[in-house]
């Protein structure tokens, strides 16, 4: 048994150990503790080549000898939840420890480190820690939240505002494309004054609490950390009730999160305006994964082959960029369920796009874009239990990511599984009415299904589908049921513009997406009634009145089963 390990002390690190496991504000399973402890044991112990997928699945997770880490992702899943509580717990009550443990992503070997209360030989004979100043050509914002400034009388709650910011900070790091530093770092903005080493970064958080009667209220301004300019601000005024006082606080800070982190929120928009224009071959990663997010926000057609290429270059440039492998994957898979390539390469697109969003699993466990493009693999793949399972762990690692919210509410919607569906749809749009509306198809299907056309027309009209042939669908369908005649007719126009032979495959391309039998049978009698032409339809396209004319005679029902491998999906 080793003495130390990288230049520390094994009792030191035991008793480190010890430490988080014995403290409340170590948030984390039993079972997570046992696989902490199995792990910084095997390594203290010289055996840390041992510590793969494999041997903590079946030493800690009671996994038998048929384990395969590519079928069952226990190990990748518990090893995000382990890394979330050990940051945590050092955000808290192990800000001032000797040691700090952490495992770095990407695999599950410990690294002991001398923390903030290391004694300077401890520190001498610890690896040097690199400075947290990011590169130039860093992956993501970096953002530094400064302590909540107090008015008013807070003896009454004297945590409260420490608390807060301490909530807001936790919940920026959930986006993994964020550099978050926080309240007590020793590092200053760069340009600014007080002292202490230059630390660059791209925004300041700011904010000031103020305490009354029965109220609280929260001003705080997000500012450009370079210019000074100010970004974005926003005041909260919530009651203040002593049985309700960590709820409100952690709704609140919810609030302030979504609206910076959200990849459609305050601070995408103002680096999305970095990268208009630039060619693929000149942007950095990030900027790359910022040209994806500005794609997927229409799917316009237009700009899938530049994002695909920038997300190429960088994941050759940086090949361990979870984010740019998430997205690339959803690329691929737009690339498959929009039309964009013959139907003969459907199969190597759906490969690639697994193979990416599995990389991208592996690399950051608690991405939860990682887990949102493996989930749509799966979805497409035809394996709806997995991918529902992918989604629902991505929100779980990021309560605050309304885009998978949102995602697993349609989903959800296209099975006809209403109770699961509409709270996750209405929920996300009323945090983050800024989101793409292409996942309000969920509840315009509710609408339509219900027999409420006008409703489900309404939904639909509340932005922009003209790239997304499924969602022409059901505006087509819902027109014609309203009689909004001109409505429909264009909605076709653009249905035929898009794929000029989908009244063909109707039915073999909403079995595809997973799509109820009976929410494609009454797409097919509102598509009749606006006119698409086509075998499924019945509308005959050689007559100038095709639009109102059936095919005679008409075609039998058409006998929909479930696809056991959809060729795509919404």
């Amino acid at each position: 048994m080793n003495d130390s390990v990288y230049g520390m002390n094994t009792e030191s690190i035991r008793g480190e150990l010890q430490r988080i496991l014995a403290s409340t504000d170590f948030e984390a399973s039993e079972r997570n503790r046992h696989f902490l402890r199995y792990v910084v044991e095997e390594t203290l112990s010289g055996r840390a080549e041992r510590i793969k997928a494999y041997t903590i699945a079946t030493s800690v997770f009671g996994r038998d000898a048929s384990f395969d880490a590519q079928v069952d992702s226990i190990v990748r899943i518990e090893a995000g939840r382990l890394r979330r509580a050990l940051e945590r717990y050092y955000l808290t009550a192990g800000r001032a420890d000797g040691v700090r443990i952490s495992i770095p992503r990407g695999g599950y070997v410990p690294v002991f480190e001398a923390g903030a209360g290391a004694s300077s030989e401890a520190r001498a004979g610890a690896p040097v820690a690199p400075s947290p100043a990011p590169a130039a050509g860093r992956r993501g914002c970096a953002i530094l939240v400064r302590p909540f400034e107090e008015e008013g009388d807070h003896s009454s709650f004297p945590n409260f505002t420490r608390g807060l910011t301490r909530q807001v900070i936790v919940g920026l790091t959930r986006f993994t494309d964020l550099f978050v530093y926080g309240a007590d770092t020793t590092f200053r903005p760069c340009g600014g004054g007080d002292g202490g080493e230059a630390l660059d970064v791209d925004l300041l958080l700011t904010g000031g609490v103020t305490l009354s009667a029965g109220r609280f209220s929260l001003d705080v301004l997000l500012s450009d950390a370079r210019s000074g300019r100010c970004i974005w601000g926003e005041t909260f005024d919530r009651p203040l009730e002593p049985g309700e006082i960590a709820r409100m606080r952690d709704e609140v800070a919810n609030r302030i999160v979504q609206s910076l982190a959200q990849p459609y929120g305050v601070i995408f928009s103002a680096r999305a305006r970095e990268v208009e224009g630039k060619p693929p071959g000149s942007l950095t990663s990030y900027e790359s994964v910022l040209r994806f997010y500005q794609y997927w926000r229409t799917y316009d057609r237009s700009l899938i082959r530049s994002v695909r290429d920038g997300l190429e270059q960088a994941i050759r440039r940086d090949p361990d960029y979870a984010e740019a492998f998430a997205c690339l994957s959803l690329v691929h898979l737009d690339w498959l369920r929009f039309g964009h390539e013959p139907a003969a390469t459907a199969g190597g697109l759906l490969k690639r796009a697994r193979e990416l969003g599995l990389r991208a699993v592996d690399l950051a466990p608690q991405c939860s874009r990682a887990h949102h493009a493996l989930a749509l693999a799966c979805w497409f793949g035809g394996d709806v239990a997995a991918a529902l399972a992918e989604l629902r762990t991505g929100l779980s690692l990021n309560p605050n990511d309304t885009e998978i919210m949102s995602d697993l509410g349609l989903r959800h919607a296209v099975r006809m599984e209403w109770e699961e569906a509409l709270p996750l749809l209405r929920d996300s749009y009323a945090r983050n009415p800024a989101q793409p509306p292409n996942h309000r198809i969920g509840l315009a299907l509710h609408h339509y299904m219900q027999g409420r056309y006008r409703d489900a027309l309404a939904e639909m009209r509340r932005g922009t589908v003209r790239h997304v042939v499924q969602a022409l669908v059901v505006v087509a369908a819902a027109a014609a049921q309203v009689g909004e005649t001109a409505e429909a007719s264009g909605a076709v126009q653009a249905i035929l513009a898009i794929d000029p032979d989908y009244g063909d495959h109707v039915v073999e391309d909403l079995v595809g997406r997973n799509v109820h039998p009976d929410i494609i049978a009454a797409m097919l009698e509102g598509l009749r009634k606006a006119g698409l032409p086509g075998r499924d339809t019945g509308v005959a396209r050689d007559r100038p009145d095709a639009r109102r004319t059936l095919l005679r005679p008409q075609p039998a029902p058409i006998e929909i089963k479930a696809s056991p491998a959809p060729r795509m999906s919404q």
